[in-house]
């Protein structure tokens, strides 16, 4: 058995939540390639980090995207990451808001560049193609 057909309910809904088509890339786009990559990262984002009690799903991806627009050189994690900020919720005007904040501990280049993922990212959102994310 896979290790992705081994995940719990609530794993899966996190995964789901985040992204509708995530089980279906990770199985067959990433997992063929990179098996024990797929297994350390669901274990690490999905089954650890995401569901400790401290922080909020907000909050956690708050400082997930805030830390992706620091590193650079991030654009698919990125787009990932704020496709599913706009599935959880949030809004326009709070993606802009990541930005100012980023902006003066990250630099503008850095958020011109994942301000135009953001725009690109919405703009999948609002046609549903959670595919292209």
């Amino acid at each position: 058995m896979e290790f992705i057909d081994s995940l719990d309910q609530k794993t899966i809904d996190l995964m789901s939540e985040f992204n509708g088509d995530s089980l279906r890339r990770l199985r067959e786009d990433l997992y063929p390639i990179a098996p024990d990559l797929v297994e350390r990262l669901i274990k690490s984002i999905y089954q650890d980090a995401y569901q400790r009690g401290v922080l909020t799903t907000r909050e956690r991806h708050i400082a997930t995207i805030s830390a992706l627009i620091a590193i650079g050189g991030a654009e698919r994690q990125l787009s990932f990451q704020s496709y599913a900020a706009y599935r959880l919720g949030f809004t326009r005007e709070d993606m802009e808001e990541i930005l100012i904040q980023n902006s003066i501990f990250s630099g503008f280049t850095r958020v011109m560049n994942a301000a135009v993922i953001f725009d690109d990212t919405w703009k999948k959102f609002q046609r549903g193609n959670d595919n292209e994310a």
